[in-house]
């Protein structure tokens, strides 16, 4: 069995103590960057990787590792800090993606999460988050038509006569993109070998503001 002392784990996971909080404003869409975030990220990796990661389609692309805000005491206490919100209330995990990973089909179509949601890049990659206008109003119940039955390669959405992608907020190493996820968006990457890495919080309530 492998022991981590707490005190190394939180170590591990330290924050800069000067960061910048950018505002970012395109087509509408308010979202806040926070780069450099980590002090140590490459000892954060480190230990992230003692974490299981855990195999098996599900609706969300990819492996998961789950944490308490307890494992994740620093970085989750930073962002109630910034967002004025109960850091215990966040629900953590990792998302580790590649290429040609199976998925139920359809499952790349924009989606919706919690209202708050910060989004930890633990790897830099070709890529990021793609966000989604829906050109008719809203979308009708069962638009996503997910097939639990069939098991296919993922692909990018790119948009169709329904559906504009206008923007992606790019994956960049060892920064923080904080967005509503009401907003429909999704996964958009030009995968290769390696892992696409990154460490995903969501806040059920609280309004996405800075005090």
């Amino acid at each position: 069995m492998k022991v981590l002392d707490r005190d190394e784990l939180y170590d591990s996971l330290s924050v800069n103590d000067n960061y910048e909080v950018k505002a970012n404003n395109v087509d509408g869409l308010q979202y806040y960057t926070i780069e450099n975030f980590l002090k140590y990220p490459e000892k954060a990796l480190g230990v992230l990787d003692l974490y299981p990661a855990i195999n098996g389609v599900v609706y969300t692309p990819g492996m998961r590792q789950n944490f308490t805000p307890m494992d994740l005491a620093p970085i989750v206490k930073e962002y109630g800090k910034i967002l004025d919100l109960d850091p215990t209330k966040f629900i953590t995990s990792s998302i580790l993606a590649w290429k040609d990973m199976k998925v139920w089909e359809n499952s790349w179509m924009p989606h919706k999460d919690y209202e708050t949601v910060c989004n930890l890049w633990l790897k830099d990659y070709h890529g990021g988050t793609a966000f989604y206008k829906y050109k008719r109003g809203t979308p009708p119940k069962g638009y996503q038509k997910t097939n639990k039955n069939n098991l296919v390669p993922w692909q990018n959405f790119e948009g169709d006569n329904d559906w504009d992608l206008y923007h992606i907020i790019p994956s960049v190493f060892n920064t923080v993109v904080i967005y509503d996820g009401r907003l429909y968006h999704g996964t958009y990457a030009n995968f290769n070998d390696e892992y696409r890495y990154s460490l995903i919080s969501f806040y059920q309530k609280g309004d996405l503001t800075f005090e």
